[in-house]
C-alpha cells in the first residue's frame, strides 16, 4: 500500500472494516431469507390429508436391479446411477401428485430430468401402495426415459380421499 497519511490511513482502516461488517449482515441476511423461504415452500407444501406423507419428507430410499441403483427423495427428486459406478443421472424433481380424480394422493409425479438424447426429459410416476415399510418394490420403464416406481408405504393404508363435506342440522 502506498505511504499515505494517518488521516488516510485511517479512512482505509474504516472502509475496510464497514465492507467486513457489511459482508457479514449480508451473509446474515440471505441466509435467513432462504430459511424463510424454505420455511414458507414447506408450508405450501400438499403433504396429503392431515399431513400424512409428512414422514417421507427429508428420506431418501432406494431400489436395485440388474444394472442401475435407483433413488427416491419423495417431495424431492429421483435418480439412478450405474451399479459399476458412474455419475447419477438426474430422472425427475417433485412435481405434483398426479393421481386420479378420486384419490390424486395414489400417484406422484417427478419431471425435468436429465433431457434423454432425441428424447424428451427423464420423468418418474411414482404409484403409492399400501406396506408396512417405505420401500421401492420395482421400477421399469415403459416408454423411452419415462420410469414408473412402485412405492409401498403405510401412508397409503389409510383412506387419503378427501372427505366430501356433509350437511348436518339438528331436527328439534
Amino acid at each position: 500500500m502506498p505511504d499515505y497519511d494517518e488521516e488516510t490511513k485511517k479512512l482505509i482502516e474504516d472502509a475496510a472494516l464497514a465492507r467486513a461488517n457489511f459482508d457479514e449482515a449480508d451473509k446474515r441476511f440471505r441466509d435467513t431469507e432462504k430459511e424463510l423461504n424454505d420455511i414458507n415452500s414447506f408450508l405450501n407444501m400438499d403433504l396429503g390429508p392431515d399431513e400424512v406423507f409428512y414422514p417421507l419428507k427429508d428420506q431418501c430410499y432406494e431400489f436395485t436391479d440388474r444394472e442401475y441403483i435407483y433413488k427416491l427423495c419423495p417431495f424431492d427428486q429421483a435418480s439412478q446411477r450405474p451399479k459399476s459406478g458412474g455419475t447419477e443421472t438426474n430422472l425427475g424433481r417433485w412435481g405434483h401428485w398426479a393421481g386420479p380424480e378420486n384419490n390424486k394422493y395414489e400417484q406422484m409425479k417427478f419431471e425435468k430430468g436429465l433431457n434423454c438424447w432425441n428424447g424428451p426429459d427423464r420423468s418418474v410416476l411414482v404409484t403409492l401402495h399400501c406396506g408396512t415399510n417405505n420401500e421401492i418394490v420395482s421400477v421399469a420403464e415403459p416408454n423411452r426415459c419415462e420410469y414408473t416406481f412402485n412405492f409401498n408405504t403405510p401412508a397409503v393404508c389409510i383412506d387419503t380421499t378427501p372427505e366430501e363435506p356433509h350437511d348436518e342440522h339438528d331436527e328439534l
